[in-house]
């Protein structure tokens, strides 16, 4: 594996979106627990553009305009993640097919992002109520915020009106910047981006091998469950190959030494492994025939 500095901003060409975004959560760190509700907030958007903000123990998906609505979630992840390592994601679809997206995807720091927010950040006009009873109506801010709270809470539903005049102008100078930091970006391939991410991973391990993968313990569970390829665990003496029963009658769970990884020969089973999550995220069945040997990733 290479080790050498990431560049400010990086672009990959019209990748495989989900699958990038599932692999995200296991080869740069742990984020295993945000999968689901991530991967259904980008499978799910109906426009184009996604945004994920990658902390250092957290990521959050959202569509790319919450970034810039003062009231969004993303726009508080982006102002109030004060890791220094933090990044920024930029999921851009230009078609999909058999129920993945594909299309194009940068990835810079997180304050690149955010400096570009602040000076684009649109503010509600008003709020969209909507009573018990159906009927609905658009409020002033100043009448929303003297409501009394048990007022609200008789609310059916409630939700921040942003000008349309405005939200169009933003659409705009979205695509115009998006084009700008494609082309300051350095391309590269999302195997090769990826592994990058991993080195810093494998980096922060404790007894740290650099001539493998890191993979959090849900994978690497997962992995010895299907019995598709070995997976180690790193320890003081070196990678130390795991029984797949271990998975089943141990868990996996040590005090200590709660770290694993594979080779880069075996890297094709987390692909597989990939593939199936991400099938199962999309609606659609996963063949779970187990391969007669294992085989690598030609791209890896």
């Amino acid at each position: 594996m290479r080790e050498e500095p990431l560049p400010q901003i990086y672009f990959i060409r019209d990748t495989d979106l989900i699958t990038f975004a599932y692999e995200l959560h296991i080869l740069p760190g742990d984020f295993l627990r945000e999968i689901e509700f991530n991967l259904q907030s980008l499978i799910t958007n109906t426009g184009p553009d996604s945004i994920a903000i990658m902390g250092k123990n957290h990521m959050w998906f959202s569509d790319s305009l919450f970034a810039y609505c003062s009231t969004g979630d993303l726009y508080q992840m982006i102002f109030t993640t004060e890791y220094l390592g933090a990044r920024a994601f930029l999921f851009h679809a230009d078609r999909k097919e058999d129920g993945r997206a594909y299309g194009d995807l940068l990835m810079m720091d997180l304050d690149t992002l955010r400096q570009d927010v602040k000076r684009n950040i649109l503010y509600p006009e008003g709020v969209n109520i909507e009573l018990k009873d159906g009927r609905t109506e658009t409020i002033s801010l100043k009448k929303w915020h003297t409501m009394e709270l048990h007022e609200k809470d008789a609310l059916k539903s409630w939700g921040f009106s942003y000008n349309l005049e405005q939200v169009a102008k933003w659409r705009n100078h979205y695509s115009v910047v998006l084009n700008y930091w494609k082309e300051q970006a350095f391309a590269y391939t999302s195997e090769g981006l990826e592994e990058l991410l991993n080195t810093g991973y494998m980096a922060a391990a404790q007894y740290p091998d650099m001539d493998m993968y890191r993979i959090p313990l849900g994978t690497a569970k997962q992995m010895l469950l299907y019995d598709e390829a070995p997976v180690y665990r790193l320890l003081p003496s070196g990678p130390e190959k795991i029984h797949p029963i271990t998975a089943v009658t141990k868990g996996l769970w040590y005090e200590s030494f709660r770290e694993f990884a594979v080779t880069p020969e075996d890297f094709g089973a987390v692909d597989r492994l990939v593939r199936r999550e991400t099938d199962r995220l999309i609606g659609k069945s996963p063949s779970f025939q187990k391969p007669e040997k294992p085989y690598p990733d030609p791209e890896r």
